[in-house]
């Protein structure tokens, strides 16, 4: 079984499921043990780049933000490839590797992940492990998410807290799809954030004016020392949490996330 995966989350789902040794290929943005495999991604974005310039190289694109390796991708001969339909500022849109797999010999799986929900991501693990024929490792996986979340179950209820929660500074993004999910599942008012919609743009007045209780970001792809440098920017109190191994990826990371968030709540009002 060879496995390629184009997206962090994903490497994550095949790594919880015991199936490490069967990635051949990872994305440019892949963290962990993976030097020694092919990135079968790239971006022209400059990444160290302010938040703001970042900000506006992605809306003025005139071109493709990512590109899919398509030569190595065939002399890899992958049996599985794993991809996301559910943002294309994060990685390479579905479209592009579609047209890529059902191009390579040997007729290789895609399996085309697309949690906008929290309780949609479980079901990842069980298509995942479909996929690479890791059933019984990914049932565990979803009792062990189910286990963990349950001991956080409304630990917040009845305390009235309202959370702003941001995945970009510069300018503030309110964080949607999961995010809001997982604040709800601790008993605290998301504030401004949809559920399972993408996230959007505010601007500072309108997180002033909503007056929430609690502030907190964790910038998409950023560590949590890069996104407190860009928070002292701002007037406005922010607990700085890690985007980049945690709250951005919708696999195994969020079980750790929802124990990081309890935390940090939990240290502002006791």
């Amino acid at each position: 079984m060879r496995v390629v995966s184009l997206l962090p989350s994903a490497t994550d789902i095949v790594v919880a499921l015991g199936a490490a040794e069967n990635l051949v290929g990872v994305s440019h943005s892949c963290s962990g043990s993976w030097g020694h495999l092919p990135k079968l991604t790239s971006t022209w974005l400059d990444l160290e780049a302010p938040s703001v310039e970042i900000d506006q190289q992605v809306r003025n694109a005139s071109r493709p933000l990512y590109e899919l390796d398509v030569v190595t991708l065939e002399r890899l001969a992958p049996d599985v490839v794993i991809s996301q339909s559910l943002c294309d500022v994060c990685a390479v849109p579905s479209g592009d590797v579609m047209q890529a797999v059902t191009s390579l010999p040997g007729n290789p799986d895609l399996v085309d992940l697309t949690p906008n929900r929290l309780g949609e991501i479980p079901d990842c693990f069980v298509e995942v492990g479909s996929a690479i024929r890791r059933d019984a490792q990914a049932a565990a996986l979803v009792e062990c998410w189910h286990e963990t979340f349950g001991a956080y179950c409304s630990r917040f209820a009845g305390q009235g807290l309202r959370v702003a929660f941001l995945d970009w500074l510069d300018p503030p993004f309110i964080a949607g799809h999961w995010i809001p999910d997982m604040l709800e599942w601790l008993g605290v008012e998301p504030v401004l954030g949809f559920s399972g919609k993408p996230s959007y743009t505010v601007t500072w007045e309108d997180i002033r004016e909503a007056d929430p209780d609690l502030i907190v970001a964790a910038c998409c792809g950023f560590e949590v020392t890069r996104t407190v440098s860009e928070a002292v920017d701002h007037a406005m109190p922010i607990v700085c949490l890690d985007g980049h191994e945690l709250f951005n990826r919708p696999g195994p990371a969020l079980i750790p996330s929802l124990a990081c968030l309890s935390e940090a709540i939990e240290k502002t009002y006791g």
